[in-house]
């Protein structure tokens, strides 16, 4: 069950917001971003739709909605008539819901105080044509549209739940009861009661239940280790099974791993040590980076119960949600999510971890541009959605004040305003191409090195001159060479940056294939995009054997048997690997090998596999810290040095290409937009 539309009228500081929830062509929720001034109605719009969600899940569950006391039950939102904006008679608020599983069943929630015009009513909003409710009564009124056994159905299988405001403060609507703690019972052994459903909407502190749930999973993904002559030998377990509980382990170690910005795996302080059962261990060397997860600092304990909760609640139902990620589905609610946060976890951290969760439909409330420039380079432009109270409006980020502080401060640092000034600015008369990523310049590279030099292409190529912005990631430890941080996000606006004004050599922004708004932003059914002074894009054109895959990047331009070629490394084999080579929770098709990175795996994928050692491919029955998968840079390198392993490779595809190139190169058109 997602939201599906949102109306709000005469409430607190709204007057009359509209949002009609955006979606993927997958059918996978976008998020949702509201932004605003303080007391413009953020908290106040959140409050209504997380209020929906209890008087939805009170239909099946008896645990959902607290007792008063007395015969009925304590609203998790009172109806207040000092809540109706001043010199309105009235306010409401109209909540309708989607479910995909069953799309034409009809779920919402009506929240009314005052005599509401009936006419407003069936003119905004069709969901309530056909509802029973007395607008015209003065008294305050709520109803939820929802049958029980469908209750008991999505809120069973799925996640709701919200992370208010109340870090400093209660907020007055609430109900006193929900801001109580209830028993600190160990979420796995609590009995199962027929009408409840055990995980809280709202979530306060969690932390002891998050580390008792991590015992489990500790638990679960262990076994007991033998000694039968020179062999280590695993009894009473499993192999597939120890597999899967240590792959949920393993996605919980890549939450902290994000929040720390270090490879870190959790490992188990003695029972007699005095602290935490749980300490934070350095991948690399197996140190102690942190003794408990006490000594998380308060932004990342916060971030890591969030995403921990999300994840503890959807497997409450399946416990193999915890395997796979991106078989969770529900809403959650986050309210000012930058609490607590340092403008790193913001920025990079935050929404990586919201990106694990595609089938989850995040709300948010933010007055970060922090946040919201990470939430373009890892969404693309057209990812997510931010709606500007009082009024609800749809608005780019570029629109939000904030945000446009914070692209100045961006664009004027000395790495992407000074550094690549210089580069641009050298042998001006040759064209500059600029990529996507640090290994597409060098694919290109090689690939023009070897096409021009090619009897059929000697006279086509032979007035073609061009450079090529050379640089390395941002955390390469490369000396004397430009580092840029760059993503397809980056790149189009650079190229936007660039076009406003006079360049004094062609500028050639190319983009891989792979991301649906970058290939808008960027590319063209003519070929390439002209946004005048000098300046041009295109995306990478779809060669013919990836004609039925076309979300593509630099390496699908090589055939499969070329990509796949190994190489010696220390004595070990290794290789690229592709994301169809294994199942969807990273098994391989002959069940001999693991894929770390699972999110890119599935027998419908053909994403690149990085290998990096937290995305590496290990052999099943071998070393697991054997990282048999070639890092992409390591593939890139080797190609651009003409390695040996690679002096036969196909570079024909490329010339699709160069034959853009050329044109771009040949153009004439000084400005306008084609």
């Amino acid at each position: 069950m997602y939201l599906k539309r949102l109306s709000a009228v005469n409430m607190g500081p709204i007057n009359d917001v509209s949002i009609t929830f955006p979606f993927e062509e997958s059918g996978n929720p976008k998020p949702v971003i509201i932004v605003g001034e303080n007391g413009t109605g953020k908290t106040t719009l959140l409050s209504n739709v997380v209020d929906s969600l209890y008087e939805l899940a009170e239909k099946a569950f008896d645990d959902v909605t607290k007792s008063d006391g007395g015969s009925g039950y304590q609203y998790f939102k009172a109806i207040s008539h000092s809540e109706i904006q001043i010199g309105k008679e009235y306010m409401c608020s109209i909540i309708e819901y989607t479910c995909p599983r069953n799309p034409t069943y009809s779920i919402g929630y009506v929240m009314k105080c005052g005599s509401v015009p009936a006419d407003l009513i069936k003119s905004s909003n069709d969901f309530c044509a056909n509802k029973k409710v007395s607008w015209k009564d003065t008294e305050g009124y709520k109803k939820a549209f929802i049958e029980k056994s469908e209750a008991e159905t999505i809120f069973g299988r799925s996640v709701f739940c919200y992370f208010g405001p109340d870090r400093y403060e209660k907020p007055a609507w609430m109900g006193k009861r929900y801001y109580q703690q209830d028993e600190d019972i160990h979420p796995s052994i609590r009995e199962r009661w027929q009408g409840q459903l055990r995980k809280p909407i709202t979530v306060h502190d969690v932390n002891d239940q998050t580390l008792q749930w991590l015992l489990d999973i500790i638990a679960d993904s262990r076994c007991d280790i033998i000694q039968e002559g020179n062999q280590l030998l695993v009894e009473h377990a499993d192999m597939g099974s120890l597999l899967l509980q240590g792959a949920a382990r393993k996605n919980v170690e890549n939450i902290m791993t994000e929040i720390l910005g270090k490879n870190v795996y959790f490992g188990l302080n003695y029972r007699n040590s005095g602290k935490s059962r749980f300490n934070i261990c350095d991948t690399k060397n197996n140190s102690v980076l942190i003794p408990s997860l006490d000594s998380l600092s308060t932004g990342q304990s916060a971030l890591f119960n969030m995403f921990a909760t999300i994840v503890r609640y959807s497997e409450d139902n399946n416990i193999n949600n915890s395997i796979t990620l991106s078989r969770i589905e529900g809403v959650v609610i986050i309210d000012e999510v930058e609490l607590h946060l340092h403008s790193n976890l913001q920025r990079n951290t935050l929404p990586k971890l919201m990106k694990l969760f595609p089938k989850v439909q995040f709300v948010i409330t933010t007055h970060s541009p922090l946040f919201l420039l990470g939430l373009e380079e890892v969404y693309g432009t057209n990812g997510f959605e931010i709606h500007e109270m009082p009024n609800g409006d749809c608005i780019s980020a570029e629109a939000f004040s904030e945000f446009q502080k914070a692209y100045a401060f961006y664009s004027e640092t000395k790495k992407h305003q000074t550094e690549i000034k210089e580069a641009i600015n050298t042998h001006t008369a040759k064209p500059l191409v600029i990529t996507e990523g640090a290994t597409d310049w060098k694919h290109m590279k090689a690939a023009f090195a070897k096409l021009s030099q090619c009897p059929e292409n000697i006279e086509a190529y032979k007035n073609l001159s061009f450079d090529f912005l050379e640089y390395e990631p941002e955390q390469s430890t490369k000396d004397g060479v430009l580092k840029i941080q760059m993503s397809n996000t980056q790149l189009t606006s650079m190229c936007k940056h660039f076009a406003s004004i006079p360049q004094p050599r062609k500028l050639i922004f190319i983009a891989d294939a792979d991301d649906t708004s970058t290939n808008k932003e960027l590319g063209s059914e003519a070929g390439f995009k002209a946004w005048g002074n000098n300046v041009y894009s295109f995306t990478i054109p779809v060669p013919a054997h990836r004609a039925d895959t076309p979300k593509i990047c630099i390496e699908h331009y090589y055939s499969d048997n070329d990509i796949k070629t190994q190489v010696e490394i220390n004595g070990v084999q290794r290789r690229i690997y592709m994301g169809n080579e294994f199942d969807s929770v990273g098994i391989s098709v002959d069940g001999q090998l693991c894929c770390v990175d699972r999110n890119s795996c599935g027998p419908d994928k053909i994403r690149i596999i990085d290998g990096t050692s937290d995305k590496r491919v290990f052999c099943i029955q071998g070393d697991r810290k054997t990282n048999l998968a070639l890092p992409k840079m390591e593939f890139a390198d080797r190609v651009l040095g003409n390695s040996p392993e690679y002096s036969n490779i196909d570079f024909s595809s490329f010339s699709l290409i160069f034959d853009l190139v050329k044109q771009i190169c040949e153009h004439t058109l000084a400005e306008g937009l084609q």
